[in-house]
């Protein structure tokens, strides 16, 4: 190869700003990677008498090198056989991600729950430990995800999400 082809090369590299091993989808390797998202799924409960609803939530999160944190709530309506309910959660995970366009994530953290009766009563608060994986496939500004929660032991959370990313 001539002096001018590998001149060309090393300039080209150094004005994309990138190295040779490093692909442009992977956003463990960059900046500070924002986002915001949107998810829904399904809550299993293993109490007979509940029927929850589809959740709806928000995600927002940060990462850097494959470690981040995650702020994440979820809210939806539960049926029972005695009165109908609404179920919150607000969740602060610290999150290890994979690098690569498809990735997996490890999620573990705090979660807040509040069980409360449509007349507005609150009929039960729960705080503790909560985890997860999640899969997903990053496509340029967005990223699709696919995730399984525990909350409780009785409770669990499979999820569907879209993030932008800023």
């Amino acid at each position: 190869m001539n002096n001018l082809a590998i001149i060309a090369i090393s300039a080209a590299i150094t004005t994309i700003g990138m190295s040779p091993l490093v692909l442009a989808s992977d956003r463990t390797a960059g900046e500070t990677d924002f986002y915001a998202g949107i998810k829904t799924g399904h809550m299993y409960v293993a109490l007979d008498d509940l029927d929850p609803k589809l959740p709806v939530g928000i995600l927002l999160g940060v990462q850097k090198h494959g470690f981040g944190a995650e702020f994440e709530a979820n809210y939806v309506e539960v049926e029972s056989s005695v009165r109908d309910l609404d179920y919150e959660t607000y969740a602060l995970y610290g999150v290890f991600r994979t690098p690569g366009k498809y990735y997996a994530k490890i999620r573990a953290g705090y979660i807040h729950e509040n069980l409360e009766s449509s007349s507005g009563n609150s009929d039960w608060d729960d705080s503790g430990f909560s985890g997860g994986i999640v899969f997903g496939a990053d496509l340029s500004q967005f990223s699709l995800e696919a995730g399984y929660t525990v909350i409780q032991a009785d409770l669990k959370y499979f999820s569907l999400g879209a993030n932008y990313h800023f």
